[in-house]
């Protein structure tokens, strides 16, 4: 009995390690899911705060769709309506030369358009603001100290103007982007 026991307590520990093993293989997945899958789009970026003692060497990115000006973007949000922050709205993507801009806001992804999935930053009300706020999970990009030096150089300078940066990432079917690699334009 007493081995029976001991016996049960032990598969019950393994199935345990098993499952959280399955979680962290399932957290991973999710991650490179975009870059596996996804199609590649160039956006023109504008860089802030390239290095932070907690965080580490990174850049927080901000984006054309970071703040979008609502009465003079085409959108199809709800004017009475509350959005907030985790509320999945989508980003239409229209390429242009090499880039890739936002030409539209929507509660759905226009079928057959390039969509990036967003989420407010911040609870908005159509009536109450003329700007919303929002993110797509690819404001940030870690980086080694050599690159994030050089990239606040870039950001510090006057000679900003002269230096464009741009992110490619990987949009997967459903929205989600990660962060393929940051370029640098002298």
């Amino acid at each position: 009995m007493y081995l029976l026991q001991n016996n049960m307590r032990f598969i019950r520990l393994w199935h345990l390690i098993a499952f959280q093993c399955l979680i962290l293989i399932g957290m991973f997945l999710k991650a490179y899911y975009p870059l596996w899958i996804g199609q590649e789009v160039v956006l023109p970026v504008v860089p802030q705060d390239p290095r932070d003692m907690f965080r580490g060497n990174y850049v927080s990115l901000n984006y054309a769709f970071s703040t979008i000006r609502l009465d003079t973007f085409p959108n199809n949000l709800q004017k009475d309506k509350t959005y907030h922050f985790g509320d999945a709205l989508y980003v239409q993507l229209k390429k242009q030369g090499q880039l890739h801009l936002p030409t539209g806001l929507y509660e759905k992804c226009p079928e057959g358009s390039l969509c990036l999935r967003v989420t407010p930053t911040y609870a908005y009300t159509h009536t109450t603001y003329s700007n919303i706020y929002l993110q797509a999970g690819i404001e940030s990009y870690f980086t080694n100290r050599e690159q994030a030096e050089k990239l606040e150089q870039f950001t510090s300078s006057t000679s900003g103007d002269s230096v464009r940066i741009y992110v490619a990432a990987k949009i997967a079917p459903n929205g989600t982007a990660r962060i393929s690699k940051l370029m640098i334009q002298q």
